[in-house]
This record gives structure tokens, C-alpha cells and sequence, in this order.
């Protein structure tokens, strides 16, 4: 390699250091209690839609409460345990697409009561 070319790469590679922690920078995350309300207020909302009997917007607003979880770390435990009530998450959805809304709310309730439950692994 000529000097040219490794003054050129080690030029690129501190401008991109340099811009990385502003462009890359994440956005703050939320609390574990704020995350949960807003997890608990979505499933909620899936519950209150059951009678409405609308497929569709029981998946959504299932998704939209699997999406704020996944917003939710701590430690390892609590994460593996968070991974559990997701699941039921999901199942409740894969449901409520399939219209056994009856099935979907019992799945809603138990993740409901799961992610009421992770504040002991925090």
C-alpha cells in the first residue's frame, strides 16, 4: 500500500468514528414500569375489542402490545421470562385471526397476569 492509500483509510475511518455516536445514537429508553403500563393499556384495549368480534383490529392492537414488550429488558431472567409471555402474546393473536376470540381472551389474560408478574425479576 502506498502512503496515499493509507492516508485516505485512516482519514475514512475517523470520520466515521467520529460521526458514529450522533448518527447512531438510540433513542432513551423508557422505564420498566412505564413500558409496562403502556404493554398492560394495549392488552387492555385488546380485551375491551373482543366484543366487538373484529379480527383484525384484535391482531393489531394484540401486535402493538407484543411491539411496546419488546421495549422491556432488565437482566437476563426477567428477559427470558419476558420471552415466555410474548409467546402467549403471540398465540393470542395467531387466535383472534382465526376468530376464537373466546380462546384469544384467556391467552390475553394469562400474558396479562405474565407481564404483571416480571416486576418481581426486575
Amino acid at each position: 500500500m502506498t502512503l496515499k492509500k493509507i492516508f485516505i483509510a485512516s482519514t475514512l475511518l475517523v470520520s466515521i468514528l467520529g460521526f458514529s455516536s450522533v448518527t447512531y445514537a438510540k433513542e432513551v429508553h423508557k422505564t420498566v414500569p412505564e413500558v409496562l403500563k403502556e404493554v398492560d393499556a394495549h392488552m387492555q384495549a385488546a380485551l375491551d375489542a373482543i366484543p366487538s368480534a373484529d379480527s383484525t383490529k384484535i391482531a393489531t392492537l394484540i401486535k402493538e402490545a407484543s411491539q411496546s414488550a419488546s421495549e422491556l429488558s432488565a437482566n437476563y431472567k426477567f428477559e427470558f421470562e419476558r420471552d415466555k409471555v410474548v409467546l402467549k402474546l403471540k398465540k393470542a393473536r395467531e387466535l383472534a385471526k382465526k376468530s376464537d376470540f373466546a380462546a384469544a381472551e384467556q391467552e390475553l389474560k394469562e400474558a396479562r397476569e405474565g407481564f404483571a408478574g416480571l416486576t418481581k425479576f426486575q
